[in-house]
């Protein structure tokens, strides 16, 4: 741990996670500088200024974007058309209260999160529900959906192009792609910015394929904006299905703790809150609303009333290529989706190593084979590559990590008002503490409705 003392900012000298030091200290002072210059600028430079300096943010929206998010927004397209696209923007909307909390944690706290919740509210909430559930457990299990869609459109693209590139043989590939990039993360300042550029370049290629799939088979604007903002509940097991994997899809744990250590490994202080915040409204919340916006319309438009529809991203992708018409938007689509489980599989990656290291009380190395080690602990999804991914199994891991996701997020929330631990710098505001609540609430009644569902109340 830093030999700081409690309540110093995580900023310049004082190294809260170790992965800052790779970042100098003139570099840090650059960035603040050019901050209190861009408050001044007109908004245009300033937010192209905020997605320069941003980086958090754009690799937790990667991580959010992953095959079950996308699956989940292919079921809902494809099941109920544009009705559930109002799920999107409330989900993402809510979670940027937390957000915010953990850009304070960041930028003012001066401590690890999961540290200072051993200390305030137990071993078992910090290393068993944030870390072994929250993180742990999701950073291995879902890279299994990751790799066995990964896979898949590794072959499919194979096919388009005239290669024999089978799942039982691409996946040396593929894990091979992203644990490289998973272990660049923290060597240095360049290795932290490549991984953040891949990310951010990734988000770009998503929105684009995706984009000119939307523009060949084109959009409801009508419904759209109906489902966009008139709210609508599903009945039936199916839909509280794919409304669950909807709504619990946005933020959640890994969330959370990832964006709070990446910006610790930026070694961001009290002068970064700002473009925190900014990071997450640019590079999470945008991205996610586009991205799984234009997701839900091109399958609303495309299998929307059909009869028999597929339960997994391969079979759905497979259906809906052949209705594109064009080779390019074929292919385009299917490179955009791949960009979508290489990604997460990357980020899953740096998290397993948070996760392991903050459990067992080990100091980060990324140069150490324990760092590396548990970088590619959720390369086993490799199995993936030979195995069915339900969507079921996507939809009972959401329901339980909704628990999970609110008890956590009610001890963040202590923490964030405690007087002991944030000083200052606590929360002061009732709308801030309330859409905290809010998210929290929600993400319990996710589980709920689940529960009810299954013994017929819903």
């Amino acid at each position: 741990m830093s030999n700081a003392p409690e309540g110093t900012p995580a900023h310049y000298g004082n190294r809260i996670y170790p992965l800052a030091d790779a970042i100098p200290v003139e570099q840090l002072d650059a960035e603040a500088d050019l901050l209190d210059a861009l408050a001044e600028k007109p908004l245009p430079i300033r937010l192209f200024g905020y997605l320069k300096l941003g980086g958090p943010g754009f690799m937790a929206a990667a991580a959010t974007l992953g095959a079950g998010t996308l699956t989940s927004a292919m079921l809902s397209g494809a099941a109920f058309g544009y009705k559930l696209l109002w799920v999107t923007w409330v989900a993402m909307l809510s979670g940027l209260f937390m957000m915010a909390a953990m850009a304070r944690f960041t930028t003012h706290g001066g401590f690890r999160v999961m540290q200072k919740q051993r200390e305030r509210h137990g071993w078992f909430m910090a290393k068993v529900l944030t870390g072994a559930i929250g993180l742990l457990a999701v950073a291995i299990v879902f890279n299994f959906g990751q790799v066995a869609l990964g896979t898949h459109l590794i072959e499919s693209v194979g096919e388009r192009v005239g290669l024999h590139l089978p799942q039982s043989w691409n996946w040396p590939l593929y894990v091979a792609l992203t644990a490289w990039i998973s272990l660049r993360y923290g060597r240095g300042s360049r290795g932290v910015v490549f991984v953040e550029n891949f990310m951010k370049g990734a988000l770009v290629l998503m929105v684009l394929c995706f984009g000119a799939c939307l523009v060949v088979v084109g959009v409801d604007w009508p419904a759209a904006l109906h489902g966009f903002f008139i709210p609508w509940l599903p009945s039936g097991q199916q839909g509280i299905d794919i409304f669950i994997a909807s709504s619990a899809a946005a933020i959640g744990v890994v969330d959370w703790v990832f964006y709070h250590y990446a910006g610790l490994a930026k070694g961001w202080g009290p002068k970064h809150e700002k473009l925190a915040r900014m990071d997450t409204i640019v590079g999470l919340a945008l991205p996610f609303v586009v991205v799984s916006f234009i997701v839900v319309s091109v399958f609303a438009a495309t299998l929307y009333g059909k009869s028999d529809l597929p339960e997994t991203a391969a079979a759905l992708s497979a259906a809906l290529v052949p209705l594109l018409g064009e080779q390019f938007a074929a292919i385009a689509f299917m490179i955009g989706f791949l960009a979508v489980p290489v990604t997460t599989s990357v980020i899953l990656g740096v998290v397993s190593a948070i996760g392991m290291h903050e459990i067992f009380e080990w100091e980060p190395d990324v140069s150490s084979l324990r760092w590396k080690l548990c970088i590619l602990l959720p390369q086993i999804g490799l199995f993936g590559a030979f195995l069915p991914s339900p969507i079921l199994l996507i939809i009972v891991i959401a329901a339980l990590l909704s628990v999970t996701n609110n008890v956590v997020g009610w001890s963040f929330f202590l923490l964030l008002n405690d007087r002991e631990v944030m000083h200052e710098n606590r929360s002061k505001s009732y709308i801030w503490n309330l859409g905290i609540l809010v998210q929290v609430t929600l993400l319990n009644c996710v589980a709920i409705i689940w529960v009810f569902n299954r013994m017929e109340l819903w």
